[in-house]
């Protein structure tokens, strides 16, 4: 059991290097424009986690509506209103 925890540790280990590589080689293949809409979407990726984990336990669908009404901010972008013309 230890030996197989052990593998899963150094696998995953060795996973989140290879992802930490390729995540920092991004910004160099990246225009300064496709950045930012890169990092927005990152950001907006986040903020669905956060709200889709809240959501799971018990009253979090009440929750996540109230800080969603008082913190406009934790909306991504999908789900802001657009701003009139």
């Amino acid at each position: 059991m230890i030996h197989k925890l052990k593998k899963f540790s150094k696998k995953m280990g060795h996973g989140l290097k290879q992802e930490y590589k390729e995540t920092k080689d991004i910004p160099k293949h990246l225009k300064n424009k496709e950045y930012k809409k890169a990092v927005e979407q990152v950001g907006d990726i986040g903020k669905m986690a956060f709200l889709s984990g809240l959501w799971i336990i018990p009253g979090g669908g009440v929750l996540s509506s109230m800080l969603l009404k008082f913190f406009k901010k934790l909306r991504p972008s999908a789900f802001c209103e657009k701003e009139k013309d």
